[in-house]
């Protein structure tokens, strides 16, 4: 008798990503998950390994990404867990040299692990985001991955991907998100994330934050007996982008030095390559020329703020309409209203999508669109002007079906 399907047991799974119930986290302990995984040696380490826990409200997708391709071009065998997708569940799991999503061979070689005792049963109390989680751990073990770099889901003291245990920790730009869940403030927000550290965890890299906050991370560090290294924070005017791989460069600079001294005793089996990295996917994508449509997740006010910022650097001279959708748990209003007084700066045009999935800002009426109407914004032109669409990363797959 075959396994189970990966997906297929993985969809009647709890989804909190598409229920949005997050008042769940109220109750929620990793320790059932934890228990699970360690009774049956999933999270083991084969050998010596470089597990990166990356964390924060802002970049954290494209610093994983640029986190991966690095040490896939220094040589190292190298995994990449992120989350949420653009398109397809697949995407969330990818190994180098390519980071092409896993494939339905990957997908099975992890059913066979997972059901090799036959428990369903014991599997069937996870939410959707612990099986994909526990999908990563056992492939990269599997594939015998080196270097293997997850990105936290929410928060981090409570996020599947703490049972990493990482070796490092990387924290990006902290913001105001998922405030009923990680704290009102920044500085709750940021010792959220910062409960990801585990007993294995020697080193943390962070982007330098705000006084306050930058306050808790030296005190926190020092009381954990950790290296802290810091980067400076995004200046203005600026590609998040491009600032983000600058990041990521000083982050294996030292990594390497400390791999050298034998530090840390993980395998180089690949010839290392000089190639550029590659653009994250669905940040400041281009999805189309004619149109020219650009696509970026930013869904909180600072994301808002700062994917704006960046047009400028990233598209010199383009002048931009936006399209928008917030998810119902989202601050629509304080980012409409950022997105407003940029196309009225831009004389451009706003448009905000209305439908079950996507809450229209109060207020906002006048600048609404169904998504049956999206063709006609969408069509063909040879204008010069461009339209950046963000707010979700839902939106991705709505845009990219257009085309």
């Amino acid at each position: 008798m075959s396994n189970p399907d990966f997906l297929e047991f993985g969809s009647k799974l709890t989804n909190l990503e598409k229920t949005r119930n997050f008042n769940v986290f109220g109750d929620y302990s990793l320790d059932p998950f934890r228990n699970l995984v360690d009774s049956h040696g999933w999270r083991n380490r084969k050998k010596e390994r470089l597990r990166i826990s990356v964390v924060g409200t802002n970049g954290k997708g494209s610093v994983s990404h640029f986190l991966a391709g690095s040490f896939s071009n220094l040589g190292y065998k190298t995994g990449l867990y992120t989350s949420p997708h653009l398109f397809d569940p697949k995407e969330r799991i990818r190994l180098s040299p390519n980071f092409d999503p896993i494939t339905e061979e990957d997908l099975k070689e992890i059913s066979n692990i997972l059901f090799t005792d036959g428990n369903s049963e014991e599997l069937s109390f996870l939410s959707w985001f612990e099986w994909f989680t526990l999908g990563s751990f056992v492939l990269f073990e599997k594939k015998d991955i080196a270097v293997q770099v997850y990105e936290a889901g929410l928060g981090g003291r409570l996020d599947a991907t703490k049972l990493a245990d990482s070796d490092v920790l990387v924290v990006c730009a902290i913001g105001e998100d998922h405030k009923a869940v990680l704290g009102n403030t920044k500085d709750a927000i940021l010792k959220e994330k910062l409960g990801i550290v585990s007993e294995r965890t020697k080193i943390v890299f962070a982007l330098e934050p705000e006084p306050s906050l930058l306050k808790i991370l030296k005190e926190f560090c020092s009381e954990k007996k950790l290296e802290l290294y810091l980067y400076p924070s995004l200046p203005e005017g600026r590609s998040y982008l491009d600032h983000n791989q600058e990041y990521v460069k000083f982050i294996v600079h030292r990594l390497e030095e400390i791999i050298s001294k034998n530090k840390i005793g993980i395998e180089r089996t690949e010839k290392a390559i000089t190639k550029p990295l590659p653009r994250p996917p669905g940040r400041l994508e281009i999805i189309s020329n004619s149109p020219f449509v650009v696509f970026d997740p930013a869904h909180n006010p600072d994301a808002i703020r700062v994917t704006l910022a960046s047009l400028q650097s990233a598209f010199p001279g383009k002048r931009f309409s936006i399209l928008a959708g917030f998810l119902p748990d989202k601050e629509g209003e304080s980012m409409a209203e950022k997105l407003l007084d940029y196309t009225k700066t831009q004389n451009s045009n706003l448009y905000f999508l209305d439908s079950k999935e996507f809450k229209l800002p109060e207020g906002y009426g006048p600048f609404s669109i169904l998504p049956e109407k999206l063709s006609e914004i969408l069509k063909p032109s040879d204008k010069e002007e461009g339209i950046l669409v963000l707010g979700s990363f839902r939106l991705y797959s709505y845009i990219k079906i257009s085309y």
